[in-house]
C-alpha cells in the first residue's frame, strides 16, 4: 500500500548504533538507541506527516531484520523530513 506523496522513513535511519554505511542517515549526535515504528509514527503525525506503517517491510540493509517502515508525506525532501523527525525524536 504504496501512496502517491509519500516517501518511506526507516527507524534504520535514527539509529545511533548503525554506521552512515549501515544505514543511518543523520549526524551521530541526533541519532537515538533502538527506535521504535510507533516513536517514528507519533512523531511524523505530530508533524502533521499523515504516517502509514507497515510493519512487515525489511530494509534493504538489513534483510534479516523485520524493521517496519513508515509512510509519510513528502513535505519537502527526504533529508529534511529525516532531520525534522530526528529533532523531535530526540525530544
Amino acid at each position: 500500500m504504496r501512496g502517491k506523496g509519500k516517501i518511506r522513513i526507516w527507524p534504520a535511519y535514527f539509529d545511533i548504533r548503525y554506521s552512515r554505511g549501515e544505514g543511518r542517515r543523520i549526524p551521530r549526535n541526533r541519532a537515538v538507541r533502538d527506535p521504535k515504528l510507533e516513536d517514528l509514527e507519533k512523531v511524523s503525525h505530530k508533524l502533521g506527516l499523515n504516517p502509514i506503517i507497515q510493519p512487515e517491510k525489511r530494509f534493504c540493509r538489513q534483510p534479516w531484520k523485520r524493521s517496519g517502515v513508515v509512510l509519510v508525506d513528502k513535505k519537502g525532501s527526504k533529508t529534511e523530513i529525516i532531520n525534522k523527525i530526528a529533532g523531535s525524536l530526540r525530544g
